[in-house]
């Protein structure tokens, strides 16, 4: 087996390590989805091993004899002395752990001389005496000290942790980042047999830099504060942030400021950019090395059918999902995905398949047409999806923008106004390209017609925005000229009162006909976008729906705890010891503040009086009062600790409170002004009175 030194280990008597890039290898999936003749195929396998962990198993570190130590640059000074004569004893230890995959060797294993070693291979080759590798074994003994006492820290909070008797089935329709992130909460609970059903086509690997480069392959989208903690409590936090960008402030040119304004900012978490698809490929990794055997992924496949069973379950009918380079949701395709919807509905057989009982359904398939959740749920058990007509609608086409490192900061969202409205927003890569949206308005005729054709959006950049033209290449402007106008999303939510359905009046002795003595009880529940649609200009969505996840798995806690202190079994059903008790209790914490952050991001399209002049209040009545008014909204809502109906609670007691001192200051001016007319008047009358005199 190929084997690595662990140059990676503090070696302080022997010099630092130098840092190596990370490579992430190929991984078989077992989380997945099989079309066979159309027929979607669930995966059989529990186990799967990964090739960086061949074995499956924990991976320890071992001790083995060999003549040489090489490393990638990690002995540095000082410099060690030649090897001695002896016994076998007396060589040079090489500490090895297995590769991430046997066909590559990460470091090297040879065992030819230092002066035999490859020059450009970027290896550092010296013999050791062994005096100086047995001078750390005390370090050693530490490192795997403190991972064993992690380990078992880490398990004994799981076996502690309160958990209700889970459903013998989930199934979550909608496989974007809230229904994978639902998924890894679920599981993470011990819940076995989940299944994630997704309408597209899986994804490249997010390790694939040449897929992730190119800007028509995924927008863009922002991990704030609130999506980085609900992923650390997730687990799956430092595994999205490695391949996200930092962005530490904003650049802005509009025409009042045609030179631009730089603004930093300072907040404790600090914006993280990933492509949306590349997210999703980041939790399904995340998912096939840790939870392949609790978690089964379908892609291809769409929900078309919800039927709600007595006792709260559900029917399902589960069929190919026929999706082509831009989605019926608007969405676009993964990168993986080039035939229209036509070629894949010749290459596959329509074939539809009936799941009679689901016990647990949630709903993460956003506020689409075709999401047939939400649609059962709607007018069912409180549920009340409201739509709001666009008031302010805008189209937008992508552009690559390739700024040069030394003109430009590449931790910056650049934005750029024309006089008639029009934005160019753009976001950084991982990979270093911008990603450009320009936004326009749909009745903007003019405007339009200059996206439809390469040399007028040419002269198009040349006199709008110059600062970014030079950086745009022709041949991605032919291809912006080619693509379709793509609409923002819509405001909706699922009402404020309920985003669940648990059917508790269910009586089995009023069933027996109808079902079994063993019957299982089972309830849905709605998150993310289909609770909660936003335009994404201040980066609420998935940061919200992230949220939503672990308020879910918060309550799923409560009701296990409650149960716990009251002394009750998992067997009782409905009971509060019951995972179906935590769906209300979520409905009570989420639904109210869904319906706030919707309300919320409306008003910030909404224009001067309900966006702009509600800022520029907040900024003086904070500035002149700052114990008594908070900073303006766009700011309260990066307080991780608050939540969007309390945001919105506080809002409107300033709001009341604005309104008074200014009623009170007019009113006092207004008397001023009175008072001062009418001495004003009063002199004129004596002065007329003695002239007539």
């Amino acid at each position: 087996m190929a084997a690595t030194s662990v140059a990676a280990l503090a070696a302080p008597r022997l010099g630092s390590p130098a840092p190596a890039p990370r490579k992430v290898s190929a991984r078989a999936s077992s989380a997945h989805s099989d079309n066979v003749h159309g027929t979607v195929v669930r995966s059989g396998t529990r186990h799967a091993r990964s090739p960086w962990n061949p074995t499956g198993a924990r991976l320890r570190l071992r001790a083995s004899l060999s003549r040489l130590v090489q490393t990638p640059g990690a002995i540095a000074n000082p410099e060690p002395e030649g090897p001695k004569a002896g016994t076998e004893d007396d060589a040079p230890v090489v500490f090895t752990f297995p590769s991430r995959d046997e066909d590559e060797d990460l470091g090297a294993s040879q065992t030819e001389s230092s002066a035999d070693a490859p020059r450009d291979s970027g290896i550092v080759t010296f013999e050791v005496e062994p005096s100086a590798f047995h001078s750390m074994d005390d370090e050693f003994d530490a490192i795997a000290s403190k991972v064993a006492a992690d380990d078992k820290k880490k398990a004994e909070a799981d076996a502690a942790r309160p958990n209700p008797s889970p459903p013998s089935r989930t199934v979550i329709v909608g496989g974007g980042p809230t229904g994978l992130a639902t998924a890894i909460a679920l599981a993470r609970r011990g819940w076995e047999n989940v299944e994630v059903w997704e309408r597209l086509r899986r994804p490249a690997r997010p390790d694939d830099t040449a897929v992730w480069g190119d800007p028509d392959r995924s927008y863009n989208v922002g991990v704030s504060g609130r999506g980085q903690i609900a992923l650390e409590k997730l687990g799956a936090c430092e595994r999205v942030l490695r391949y996200c960008k930092r962005v530490n402030g904003r650049m802005d040119w509009s025409p009042q400021s045609p030179d631009g304004v730089m603004r930093l900012s300072d907040k404790k978490y600090a914006t993280q950019v990933i492509q949306r698809d590349r997210l999703v490929a980041v939790l399904l990794e995340e998912i096939e090395e840790k939870y392949s055997a609790q978690i089964n992924v379908f892609h291809s496949t769409a929900c078309s059918k919800c039927e709600w069973l007595p006792g709260g379950g559900a029917t399902l009918t589960r069929e190919p999902a026929f999706v082509g380079a831009n989605g019926d949701d608007g969405l676009i395709d993964s990168p993986s995905s080039s035939a229209t919807a036509e070629e894949q509905k010749e290459d596959a057989p329509f074939v539809r398949v009936v799941e009679p009982f689901v016990p647990f359904v949630v709903g993460a398939e956003g506020a689409t047409r075709t999401n047939a959740v939400l649609d059962a749920m709607d007018g069912d058990g409180g549920v009340a999806v409201t739509r709001y007509k666009d008031t302010n609608p805008r189209v937008y086409k992508t552009i690559p923008i390739n700024l040069p490192s030394e003109k430009f900061r590449s931790d910056l969202n650049y934005s750029a106004r024309t006089k008639e409205g029009v934005a160019l927003e753009c976001l950084p890569t991982k990979e270093g390209m911008l990603v450009g949206i320009l936004l326009v308005k749909p009745g903007d005729a003019k405007t339009c017609a200059i996206l439809e054709s390469k040399n007028k959006l040419r002269k198009y950049f040349d006199e709008q925005f110059p600062m970014f033209a030079p950086y745009v290449e022709d041949d991605d402007l032919a291809r912006m000229a080619k693509r379709r106008l793509s609409a923002l999303p819509t405001f909706s939510h699922a009402g404020e009162k309920s985003v669940h359905r648990v059917d508790f009046d269910f009586d089995k002795n009023k069933n027996k006909n109808k079902t079994s003595d063993a019957l299982e009880l089972g309830g849905a529940c709605l998150l993310g976008d289909s609770i909660h649609t936003v335009k994404p200009y201040f980066g609420l969505g998935v940061n919200s729906a992230f949220e939503d996840v672990c308020v879910l798995d918060a309550c799923l806690d409560e009701v296990a705890a409650r149960a716990k202190s009251a002394g009750e079994g998992d067997s009782a059903s409905p009971s509060a010891s019951s995972w179906t008790s935590a769906l209300p209790l979520f409905s009570a914490r989420r639904a109210a503040d869904a319906k706030a952050l919707v309300d919320i991001s409306r008003g910030f399209d909404g224009g001067f009086l309900t966006f702009v002049l509600p800022l520029i209040l907040d900024g003086i009545f904070h500035k002149a009062l700052p114990g008594l008014f908070m900073p303006n909204t766009i700011q309260m809502l990066q307080k991780e600790d608050w939540t969007f109906s309390r945001v919105a609670r506080r809002k409107r007691t300033e709001r009341v409170a604005q309104v008074a001192i200014l009623s009170t200051l007019l009113a006092a001016v207004a008397w001023l002004v009175g008072k001062a007319a009418k001495a004003a008047l009063g002199a004129i009358a004596r002065a007329i009175a003695t002239g007539a005199a």
